[in-house]
Parts: structure tokens; C-alpha cells; sequence
């Protein structure tokens, strides 16, 4: 009598051998990418903001308050940097059972900044974030960047603020103090070769902001959407991004980051490097970059076949302050810039 054994579902495949699944040739200078790699974030407070915390302070005839600044955050127009717009005031309301305030309207997408607002002269080494603070922001960070959210740039900045305000006859003076905590990781990127891509609807359009890449067992490189059911049962090499005009766009450096922290690292190529494709709007062709986090990202053992991010990968962060001065009169407009 004679037995068939039934066919082997189909599994994650990778060629036989996964440390040359592309051409690993320099073709280019190597990078080195951060969020803000060409300068740091910039800032702007709407006086119109900063007068109604001013004016719910002094109707409260409280000389210190918990509240909130609410805006958005961009990427600037040359693509180099990050700017976060603060142009709403929120109290905030009391919470039931807790001593910390929340806000009361936040919208998705929003950037939410604490702040303390105060009348009282602070010492020159006041607090802007507690230890505590500062504990839950890293927390805050990391499951962001762990968990299955859509990229959101407002989530890689946390922010707070301190504001001082001495009222005159004619003018308010302002001293506001900044804090941001964001992820330090930095990534080292080598422009390859081409890759060969499997030609499809999607890469015939490329409309959508980017994401997946899978390779055949022909080392063809295939391009995926987030939402395509075979980014859970095709092997994935990397990611792919359009709409960009280069490589510096703090956008590109967040959805590498975010790929390292959820994507399986089995799937990784044994050098520990991922692919990034980019379709950058200056650029008739695809750009190749072969990526790896900075010696010192990793300072735990060689990656192997467990889920989630890289063992020994671990959420650096870092603190970025600034300080402004600046008196008000009748003139309505935004507070200058602030590099944080």
C-alpha cells in the first residue's frame, strides 16, 4: 500500500544563501542618517496661543498651571528638517483618580506639548521634565515604535515646555524653556547597486507612500503595501518609499526606524542589514541603500531567527533643549523659531 504525504504549505522562503541576497557593491558614499540629520527642529508658538494661557492664568489667579500647547508637526520644504506649529491653547481637565491633567480636545495627528505656564520667577535650574517624565516619554517612545500605529512624525518628538511670564504695563515678557526627547539610534546607509524589481501594478504607480519589500528566491525584489496579506508570508529584505525628494527627509529615517522595531529581523539578511528602495522625485530610476543601525545601536548579539526587533537592539534617546525670550505688544504673529 502505497502513502502520499500531503503538501508543505507555502512558507517563508529565502535563496539558499542570505548573506548575498543583492549586490552589496558600494555605489556611492556611505550616509549616516538620524531623524533631523541636517539640522535640529525648529519651533514656532502662535502669540495668539500663548495670550489665552496667559489670560486663563491670570483668571485662575493661580501663579503656576499644568497645560497644554497643541499644533502639528511637518517636514520642511527642503526636505531637511522638522517644524512643529503650536497655534492652540488647551487647560486641560482634571482625570478621575489620577493627579496628572489631560487635555481636553486633542486631534489625531496632533502634536501635544505639556506645559507649565507660571508667574512665579523659576530658578535657572528649573525642571522643564521631571525624572519621571522623562521615564514615560522613553516608554511612550518605544511601544510607538514597537506596536502596529501608522507612522506618525508627532510621535517621535515628545515634548514640554516651561513658561515664565512677568506682566508690565505695556508688554508681557515671556521665557520659554523646550525639552525634547527623541530616538538617538543612527543608521549608516551604503548606496548598492540596482536590484532587479518585479514589475506590477503597484510599481507602475507608485501613488502610495512606500513600504514592504519581499525577494523571490530569484532575488528579485518584490514591493509591497502594509495592508497586503503576503507582507505576513513572504520573506521581507526591506522597504520602499516615494514621493520624496531625498534621502535626508526626516520621513525616510522614521519609516527605517519603524521597520527595524516590528519587522521579524529572521527575515533579516545575516549581515544584519535591511534594503531601502527609494523613488525619490529627482530621480527617473530607483535609489538602492543597504542599511544597518551605527556600531554602538547594537549592543547586544548577532541577530537570529526570534521576532521583533533586532536582539540586542535597543531605543537610545535624546534630549534636545532650548531657550527663548521674548516680549509681546498689540502685533499679532508667530514667535520666531527655535532650534530644539
Amino acid at each position: 500500500m502505497t502513502t502520499t504525504t500531503p503538501p508543505t504549505p507555502p512558507s517563508k522562503m529565502f535563496p539558499k544563501s542570505r548573506s548575498a541576497l543583492w549586490d552589496c557593491s558600494p555605489a556611492g558614499d556611505q550616509l549616516r542618517l538620524q531623524l533631523c540629520s541636517r539640522r535640529n527642529p525648529r519651533l514656532r508658538l502662535s502669540e495668539k496661543a500663548l495670550r489665552l494661557a496667559q489670560r486663563h492664568v491670570r483668571h485662575t489667579n493661580k501663579p503656576r498651571l499644568h497645560c497644554f500647547f497643541l499644533g502639528s508637526v511637518s517636514v520642511d520644504s527642503d526636505e531637511e528638517g522638522l517644524t512643529v506649529s503650536l497655534d492652540r491653547f488647551d487647560p486641560g481637565r482634571d482625570q478621575k483618580g489620577s493627579s496628572a491633567r489631560a487635555p481636553s480636545a486633542p486631534l489625531p495627528g496632533d502634536v501635544l506639548v505639556p506645559c507649565v505656564f507660571s508667574t512665579e520667577q523659576e530658578t535657572p535650574d528649573a525642571v522643564v521634565q521631571s525624572e519621571a517624565e522623562l521615564h514615560h516619554n522613553f516608554k511612550a517612545l518605544h511601544q510607538y515604535l514597537t506596536g502596529r500605529l501608522t507612522l506618525d512624525l508627532s510621535q517621535l518628538l515628545r515634548l514640554q515646555t516651561l513658561v515664565f511670564c512677568s506682566q508690565s504695563d505695556d508688554s508681557a515678557s515671556f521665557t520659554l524653556s523646550w525639552l525634547a526627547v527623541s530616538p538617538s539610534l543612527v543608521l549608516v546607509v551604503q548606496p548598492v547597486r540596482p536590484v532587479p524589481i518585479i514589475p506590477t501594478a503597484l510599481v507602475r504607480s507608485l501613488t502610495s507612500v512606500g513600504r514592504h519589500v519581499a525577494v523571490d528566491l530569484q532575488r528579485k525584489l518584490l514591493l509591497l503595501l502594509e495592508s497586503d496579506p503576503k507582507a505576513t508570508t513572504l520573506p521581507l529584505v526591506g522597504l520602499w518609499l516615494s514621493g520624496v525628494t531625498h534621502i535626508y527627509n526626516p520621513q525616510v529615517f522614521s519609516w527605517c526606524l519603524k521597520f527595524l522595531f516590528t519587522v521579524s529581523w529572521s527575515f533579516l539578511s545575516e549581515t544584519g542589514c535591511f534594503l531601502l528602495v527609494l523613488f525619490a522625485d529627482t530621480h527617473r530610476t530607483p535609489q538602492f541603500f543597504q542599511c544597518r543601525p551605527a556600531p554602538g545601536s547594537t549592543p547586544g548579539p548577532e541577530p537570529s531567527s526570534a521576532s521583533g526587533p533586532a536582539p540586542g537592539l535597543q531605543l537610545d534617546c535624546e534630549l534636545r533643549s532650548a531657550v527663548q525670550c521674548v516680549t509681546l505688544y498689540q502685533v499679532s504673529s508667530f514667535i520666531g523659531s527655535s532650534a530644539v
